[in-house]
């Protein structure tokens, strides 16, 4: 059988596997499916490759309560002492260097599967972190057990990664509340301080922990609400004309960063000195049954706020305005600067650089036949007119990251004269502005017309 023919083969049996049933008939899945391919970093073919991957899905797909045949150690196990694994045909069977390849070639792959690679990736301090999250929080409750005793769901939730509800909640958390002292150590052992993991040695907000945890900056000094504050938040909603992509990155100066990582989305971090803000890119995911079923554990409700998230932050106006409806054969909206159409116009930007760069990359995979990542769900959800404002109880999962945000372009001071025409968020200042503008603009007109005046009567 042609090698071409197989991987595709293996690719229809994989896409039913992870839930996509109606592959190929259904094409929704291909992005998710070229990003799982693009991976491949060269162990084996990828015959080989897709062959694996499927056989560690089906494996954490076993109908029943949770056993220890479904172990993820028991996965690792069985793949060490297998002598008849292709992909791990050069290493000898049972040995220490089979067991390394193994584990780190299975926690790939699981990362891929759920769609949280960097936490399950080895970092070059020796930790995963969802091992290390998930062992932090057992020890701190006082149930010790190995990660990897765990299956794949019981991992996820077990280290608390994800958002979930109860991050977002008003009550003060007691000081020895396992959350809080795992993401204190995990900050800790991320950052490189010195001495015991008691979390002693780091002073972040209990609320922020586990955003600074995820940053790529761990000391980032972005200034976080206190959970005092957070009771009147939540009975409130935040208008999405106030708070979306555009008026960030306007306002607050904020970029944005796509990443395949589900826990990131909507995460706001500080790198050299800019403010970036990550964006989960492949929202087709979540059409994927196993994701949120028992077998991966990824809370239904996180992947439906993610999905509704996307028209909010880049769909703000949803209805065309008057002017841009009358002016359309004109093409208006390519240059009108109300708020609006200088948004429609970001959102098509955003979208033209995401496609360049999903083509950029496929065209870097190890496969002679490139193939995008760009996700069609995202540009249709990020269309959607269907928009409203953000509120606590439409985003339980993302509201303490909502609030982040608001609270940073609340702080954001106008970077320039230009924005400071724009800027309507504190009236008072603007009008000032404003004021200051026309004075200035007719002190200049009078002294030129003394000027002038001056001028004529040497010229007689």
């Amino acid at each position: 059988m042609p090698r071409r023919q197989a991987n595709d083969i293996q690719r229809i049996a994989l896409a039913h596997a992870i839930g996509f049933t109606g592959y190929p008939s259904n094409v929704t899945a291909e992005p998710y499916l070229n990003y799982i391919s693009n991976r491949h970093i060269g162990r084996g073919t990828l015959e080989e490759y897709l062959h694996l991957f499927l056989r560690v899905v089906e494996h954490f797909k076993q109908d029943g309560s949770p056993t220890a045949s479904d172990s993820i150690q028991a996965l690792l196990d069985t793949l060490v002492t297998s002598a008849n694994e292709d992909l791990f045909s050069d290493t000898k069977a049972g040995s220490k260097t089979r067991k390394e390849d193994v584990e780190d070639t299975v926690m790939y792959i699981l990362g891929i599967w759920t769609m949280l690679l960097s936490s399950f990736v080895q970092l070059p301090n020796g930790i995963r972190k969802v091992v290390t999250a998930y062992t932090l929080r057992a020890q701190s409750r006082g149930t010790p057990r190995a990660a990897c005793e765990e299956n794949l769901a019981g991992l996820l939730k077990g280290s608390g990664l994800l958002p979930a509800p109860a991050w977002a909640q008003t009550q003060a958390s007691h000081p020895d509340d396992d959350i809080v002292q795992t993401a204190r150590k995990l900050v800790a052992l991320l950052s490189g301080e010195k001495g015991s993991l008691d979390g002693s040695n780091v002073h972040y907000p209990e609320k922020s922990l586990f955003e600074a945890f995820e940053s790529k900056e761990p000391g980032s000094r972005i200034s976080y609400r206190s959970l005092d504050n957070m009771d009147s938040l939540e009975s409130l909603s935040i208008k999405a004309t106030r708070l979306n992509a555009f008026s960030l990155s306007t306002l607050g100066a904020v970029e944005l960063s796509w990443t395949h990582n589900i826990s990131r989305h909507m995460q706001l971090s500080r790198h050299d000195g800019r403010f970036v803000l990550d964006i989960f890119a492949l929202p087709c995911v979540f059409d994927a049954t196993s994701l949120t079923s028992h077998a991966v554990g990824i809370s239904p409700e996180l992947a439906q706020e993610i999905k509704e998230s996307y028209c909010i932050l880049f769909n703000a106006w949803p209805d065309v305005p008057l002017h841009a409806r009358i002016g359309r054969y004109l093409g208006i909206r390519s240059f009108c600067f109300c708020w609006a159409c200088s948004s429609y116009r970001y959102r098509k930007d955003v979208l033209s650089k995401l496609r360049k760069s999903t083509s950029r990359s496929a065209k870097r995979s190890r496969d002679k036949v490139p193939r995008s990542e760009f996700d069609p769900l995202l540009a249709e959800l990020m269309n959607n007119n269907e928009s409203s404002d953000w509120t606590y109880d439409l985003f339980p999962c993302l509201w303490s990251r909502i609030t982040m945000l608001e609270e940073h372009l609340e702080k954001a001071k106008p970077w320039s004269i230009w924005i400071l025409f724009r800027d309507r968020r504190d009236t008072l200042q603007f009008w000032t502005f404003l004021f200051a503008t026309v004075m200035l603009l007719m002190t200049l007109l009078q002294v030129a017309l003394g000027v002038m005046q001056v001028a004529g009567s040497f010229v007689k």
